[in-house]
């Protein structure tokens, strides 16, 4: 990952070549009109190296210096008498040791061709490619990505607006720390915003036990827990990408937040219970909840700091002894000892009660939830019994047993009637219909007889009548024969012709 924007820019081989990198950092809008196809090549090709240099955090501005820490080292043992409020300055969060992190989703418009210049050239070009990036959509300015959202109106009650060659820089104070913003020069990557708006969510949801606690945040909170999804690295998430991720979190529905103490310094950020849920508003219910959890995170990161500080005195007073200081190593022994029975006992005995009532939140909420479960299902039997009681069940039924037993009664008069019309009839003699069929069918048997005979007696041989036939057939066949015309038979007698077709026939 490159640790510079020259690095970066190293990096192009675009850049690296010298007509290539002529014509990028050249006056583009010319090349609009000039060679429009040119100047689509170095608008796409610029977008992307905006962005990407923009994920990286090089091109935000630059970040702060760290506030100095306190000495936490023994000069000697006059420390020995320091009390429980001395140990624990020494203890407080360290967050002023850390630097502010560079933002990932956003970037500085104002210096941003001198920022890229690159082996002594500088790019004339790229304030119209910020200009078509806007007018597209792919970037907006900060103030207006966050008009109308709570982290823009917390954030307007720490901006002091100082003129800058005609533009405002917003100054923003939070806390101890102080980070520069300029919101009227700084440029939102929308796409970069949404994705890792998605990842904190997909974040908070995969370690979520979905109970109260679990989805009250404070912003330091917020900016440790998920910097990791938003940076990739380790590190503390940028004040401008952790708001930038909460609005886009807001207009999700997914979190929201407010101001919770009178000074107006911190922010309670709250989470929706169910990823497919929307966040409810903040309730005073949330606000204890909150209260109680941020003061047992207080407390946690004492007790972690105290035993850092016993471990450390531990090795003060062994070195001290290695190096026959006596006197050093009893009085790093006695601070010791008194860190560890006065002040981190009863700084572990204030955790563990603490953490006995955020139990008893997470089960009071979890019985809410259940009651609310319990209300919903209740009002839903309700409302189908009233339906059913609007349909009136008991007349349903009634009418049914009327029409029911209408229905019988109209098939017994069927039945009644069907038998007066039997009883009507004419009696008949079953032996005299049996009689009349026994005729008929014996009259039709003797009709099938007298046509099989009469069939037979036809297929019968006659064997004069046959031997004529057969005659007459020859002569008929002998007549049909044509003879050539030179050719004159000899007429024979009858008795030769008969004897010649007897033998054919033979």
């Amino acid at each position: 990952m490159p640790t510079s924007i020259q690095s970066f820019l190293s990096r192009i081989p675009e850049l690296r070549d010298a007509d290539q990198r002529a014509f990028l950092y050249s006056d583009l809008d010319q090349q609009r009109i000039d060679n429009p196809e040119g100047y689509q090549e170095a608008l796409k090709f610029w977008t992307q190296l905006l962005l990407s240099a923009c994920q990286h955090g090089l091109l935000s501005a630059a970040p702060r210096t760290p506030q100095p820490r306190l000495n936490t080292t023994l000069a000697s043992s006059d420390e020995d008498d320091e009390d429980e409020d001395d140990v624990l300055d020494r203890t407080q969060s360290d967050d002023s040791e850390h630097t502010e992190a560079a933002s990932v989703l956003c970037f500085e418009r104002a210096g941003l061709a001198a920022r890229l210049a690159f082996r002594g050239d500088t790019p004339t070009g790229v304030d119209g490619i910020v200009d078509e990036m806007e007018r597209s959509g792919i970037v907006v300015e900060a103030c207006d990505y966050l008009a109308g959202s709570t982290v823009r109106r917390w954030a307007g009650r720490f901006v002091r607006h100082v003129p800058v060659v005609g533009r405002q820089m917003a100054v923003l104070a939070w806390g101890a720390q102080t980070s520069q913003i300029t919101l009227d020069s700084s440029l939102v990557v929308r796409s970069l915003v949404e994705a890792a708006a998605s990842r904190v969510a997909d974040a908070h949801y995969a370690r979520a036990a979905c109970a109260l606690t679990d989805n009250l945040l404070s912003m330091d909170v917020f900016r440790e827990q998920y910097a990791q999804p938003v940076l990739t690295t380790n590190g503390k998430l940028s004040l401008e990408d952790a708001r930038l991720v909460l609005r886009c979190l807001e207009d999700q529905r997914q979190a929201t937040s407010t101001i919770i103490d009178a000074a107006d310094t911190q922010v309670l950020i709250k989470f929706a219970a169910r990823r497919a849920q929307r966040v409810q508003p903040v309730t005073e219910a949330d606000r204890g909840a909150f209260h109680v959890v941020s003061t047992r995170d207080t407390i946690a990161r004492q007790v972690t700091a105290l035993e850092s500080r016993v471990l450390e005195l531990d090795l003060k007073a062994r070195n001290a002894v290695v190096r026959k200081l006596r006197t050093q190593a009893l009085g790093y022994l006695r601070l010791k000892r008194h860190v560890e029975s006065d002040v981190l006992a009863r700084r572990q005995q204030a955790l563990d009660n603490i953490e006995r009532i955020v139990l008893k939140l997470q089960q009071a909420a979890s019985d809410v939830q259940l009651l609310q479960a319990f209300k919903s299902g209740t009002c839903a039997l309700k409302g189908l019994n009233q339906e059913a009681e609007d349909m009136h069940a008991e007349r349903i039924f009634d009418d049914w047993a009327d029409q029911a037993l209408r229905a019988d009664e109209i098939q017994a008069v069927m039945d009644d009637g069907a038998a007066v019309v039997a009883d009507g009839m004419q009696d008949v003699d079953d032996d005299a219909l049996e009689a009349e069929l026994e005729a008929l069918l014996a009259a039709d048997e003797q009709k099938e007889a007298a046509a099989s005979d009469k069939q037979k007696e036809s297929n019968v041989a006659v064997p004069g009548k046959q031997e004529t036939a057969d005659e007459d057939m020859l002569a008929n066949a002998f007549n049909k024969v044509t003879l050539s015309p030179d050719h004159t038979p000899s007429e024979p007698n009858a008795a030769d012709a008969k004897q010649e077709r007897i033998a054919m026939l033979e």
